[in-house]
């Protein structure tokens, strides 16, 4: 597999052991989301890792579909939101922002998050909250983990800016996979404290690695993996490209006036035309009231 960078998200699996992983690198992708903002840099820093977090468990999904992941806290960041969308071939899209209480602090803070998965009309749409534990993303992740699959998680997650202004920001995580009863029980009776040994293991190998190796451009995906796990070995698997767009449209914001009275479009409207600026990409949409109400 050719060597990846940055802007892919790459599953794995240590050689031999239950526990499956996924590590994701953002910055084409994330500087294309945050050059449409001039949030602070705090608020950026955030913003990235939720959006590391999104794509990389968006990229789980077995089916087309939408994976959105929501900040509510009683922070500076007052909402934030960032979603994954299938973009076939092997792509995922993300985009995300954030909205902002400029008289509150700290940067995140009681609140809860909320994970959406929408997998079409076909499938049951499945929505999971978990509190900010402790102000952080990574440990409420962790928490949504083990609340809504059962699945132990460790994950590792960091978003900086360099000296040149670019923003980076990665993510890395394992699971214990789970077992079939008889599986289960099989374990139990010839080895039960080795699967254990090895998740302990693994989890303070991933803990060992610095947010410099996560965030270095020159480091591929592949050699951080092998770097963490080579006692072990690694697998890799799939991988996924990010890249970003928006999928706000006219004909969806009509859909949205439509549901509006007469007067609330009147209230709305300013010199007869009507604006509605998409939070995500921060594009102006322009309706002429005459042709909404005509």
């Amino acid at each position: 597999m050719t060597p990846l960078y940055s802007d892919n998200c790459l599953a794995f699996q240590i050689e031999g052991q239950d526990i499956k992983g996924r590590i994701i690198r953002l910055n084409k992708s994330l500087n294309a989301v945050l050059g449409n903002h001039s949030y602070p840099d705090a608020v950026k820093q955030q913003l990235g890792q939720a959006m590391a977090l999104t794509a990389m468990l968006g990229s789980m999904m077995k089916f087309d579909g939408i994976l959105t992941a929501q900040i509510k806290s009683d922070g500076l960041i007052r909402t934030l939101v960032s979603d994954y969308a299938t973009g076939g071939n092997g792509s995922g899209v993300v985009r995300g922002y954030c909205g902002l209480d400029e008289d509150a602090s700290p940067v995140l803070g009681d609140g809860q998050l909320m994970i959406t998965i929408d997998q079409g009309q076909y499938m049951d749409r499945y929505q999971g909250i978990v509190k900010l534990e402790g102000n952080s993303l990574k440990n409420s992740a962790e928490e949504y983990f083990l609340a809504s699959e059962q699945l132990p998680t460790h994950l590792m997650i960091s978003c900086d800016k360099a000296e040149d202004g670019i923003w980076t920001a990665a993510a890395i995580m394992i699971q214990h996979l789970a077992r079939s009863t008889v599986d289960e029980r099989e374990m139990e009776i010839h080895a039960p404290t080795e699967r254990q040994d090895n998740w302990n293991t693994a989890k303070i190998l991933l803990s060992s690695v610095k947010p410099t190796e996560l965030l270095d451009h020159d480091l591929s995906l592949q050699d951080l993996l092998l770097r963490l796990f080579n006692e072990s070995g690694v697998r890799v698997f799939t991988t996924t490209e990010m890249i970003t767009g928006c999928r706000c449209s006219e004909k969806k914001l009509r859909s949205v006036l439509a549901s509006f009275s007469l007067d609330e479009l009147k209230d709305c409207a300013e010199d007869g035309v009507i604006t509605m600026t998409c939070e995500f990409c921060m594009t102006d949409h322009t309706f002429e009231l005459d042709k909404l109400i005509n």
